[in-house]
C-alpha cells in the first residue's frame, strides 16, 4: 500500500510538471524585418531555458508560442486572437507600435500582460490598458530628460524651444514647456526654415530642436552663424545622418538623447548564454523576468493581479538590471543616455545620467 501511495504520488506530481505555462511571442518572424523578431525569439528562448533549469514557476515550466504578424496590424490582430485562444498567460511583443497598439485590447479583455520591448509610441501606454508595459523608452520623455539636463547645468535663464508645429514633434514640445515654462517658443515653418530676426536667439543659454532631421540641421547651422553660444540639445531623431548633412561643421557638440545599449549593463553571465544579445534581445529576456517576478508574488493565472504588482513598483531583478514599473506601464528610469556629435559621429558622452 505504501508503494501504491509513492507511485500515485509520483504520477500527480508528473501530470502536475506537465502543465506548461505559455509564453508567446509576437513581431514579425518572417520577411523583410524578420531580424526583429529573431532578437525577440533568442531574447525569450534563452530566459525560458534559465528560469525552467531553476525550477520554473512554482514548478511548472514555461513553454514558447510563436506568433508572426510581420509588423502589420491586422496580422497583428489575428496573432492575438490566437495567442488567447492557447491560453498564453504572457505575450513578449508586439515588436511594432502599429501591431502592438491594435493587439493590446484583445490581450486586456484576456487578462493577458503584454510587455512589449521596442514599441515607443505614447498611446500605448496612455489609454489606461492594464496589462502593457514597456521596456524601451517612451518618445516623448525625451523632452523631460532633457529638461532635466538644461535645469542641472544651471542653463535655464534663456532657453529656445524651437518646433514647426507638426503632430510628430507635439508631445516633445509639450512635455518640453511642462518642465520649462518659461522656454522661448520658436516656431519654424516645416520644410522652409528661416530664423526670426531676434537678438533672443543669440543670447539664449540653451536651445532644444523639436525639428525633422533635417530642419534642426539647418537651425543649428544658421544660429552659429549668428554666433549663438547656446547649447544645443534634442531628441534621437538629431543621430541621422540628415541632420548631420544639414548642420555640417555647426553639428560639432550638438547633444541628443538616445536610448541605452543594454549590452552596457547587462549581467554578464546571463548574457553569455543568450545568442546574439543585440537589439530588443535582451529586454525581450528581461520581459519574461518580469513575468517571473510577478507570477510568484501573485499569480500566474491572475493577469490583472501580476499586472497590479508590477505598476505598484515592486523591483524586478533583470537580466538589463533592477527594473521598476510606474503606475502607466513605463519603467520609472527611462533608458536614455547622451549622445553629442564629435567629429561627425555621434558618440556616447563620458558621463551617464
Amino acid at each position: 500500500m505504501r508503494l501504491a501511495a509513492a507511485l500515485l504520488a509520483t504520477c500527480l506530481c508528473s501530470a502536475s510538471a506537465c502543465a506548461e505555462i505559455q509564453i508567446g511571442i509576437a513581431g514579425p518572424l518572417a520577411g523583410p524585418n524578420a531580424a526583429f523578431g529573431t532578437e525577440l525569439r533568442n531574447g525569450v528562448s534563452a530566459a525560458i531555458t534559465a528560469i525552467n533549469a531553476s525550477g520554473g514557476v512554482n514548478g511548472e515550466p514555461l513553454a514558447l508560442v510563436e506568433g508572426d504578424d510581420n509588423c502589420d496590424a491586422r496580422k497583428a490582430v489575428d496573432v492575438a486572437k490566437t495567442m488567447v485562444t492557447k491560453d498564453v498567460r504572457l505575450v513578449v511583443g508586439h515588436f511594432c507600435s502599429s501591431a502592438s497598439l491594435v493587439a493590446a485590447p484583445t490581450y486586456q479583455a484576456a487578462g493577458i500582460v503584454m510587455v512589449t520591448p521596442s514599441a515607443t509610441a505614447l498611446d500605448l501606454t496612455r489609454k489606461n490598458l492594464w496589462n502593457v508595459f514597456r521596456l524601451t523608452g517612451r518618445d516623448d520623455l525625451q523632452a523631460d530628460f532633457a529638461a532635466d539636463r538644461i535645469k542641472a547645468e544651471g542653463l535655464g535663464a534663456e532657453v529656445l524651444l524651437l518646433t514647426d508645429g507638426q503632430p510628430d514633434t507635439a508631445d516633445l514640445v509639450t512635455r518640453f514647456k511642462n518642465s520649462l515654462p518659461n522656454a522661448k517658443l520658436v516656431t519654424l515653418k516645416a520644410g522652409q526654415v528661416r530664423l526670426p530676426d531676434d537678438a533672443g536667439l543669440v543670447t539664449a543659454t540653451a536651445a532644444y530642436f523639436a525639428l525633422s532631421p533635417q530642419d534642426a540641421g539647418i537651425a543649428v547651422r544658421d544660429l552659429r552663424k549668428l554666433n549663438a553660444t547656446a547649447v544645443f540639445l534634442g531628441p534621437d531623431t538629431l543621430q541621422s545622418e540628415a541632420f548631420a548633412k544639414a548642420a555640417g561643421e555647426a553639428a560639432e557638440g550638438v547633444r541628443f538623447t538616445f536610448l541605452l545599449d543594454g549590452v552596457d549593463t547587462a549581467d554578464v553571465k546571463r548574457a553569455k548564454a543568450v545568442t546574439a544579445p543585440v537589439g530588443a534581445t535582451l529586454a525581450a529576456y528581461a520581459a519574461v523576468e518580469m513575468f517571473v517576478a510577478g507570477a510568484k508574488a501573485s499569480s500566474v493565472n491572475n493577469g490583472k493581479a501580476l499586472a497590479s504588482w508590477l505598476a505598484a513598483g515592486n523591483s524586478v531583478d533583470t537580466i538589463l538590471g533592477p527594473l521598476r514599473f510606474n503606475a502607466s506601464g513605463d519603467l520609472q528610469q527611462q533608458p536614455y543616455v547622451w549622445y553629442s556629435w564629435r567629429g561627425g559621429i555621434p558618440t556616447a558622452d563620458a558621463k551617464k545620467p
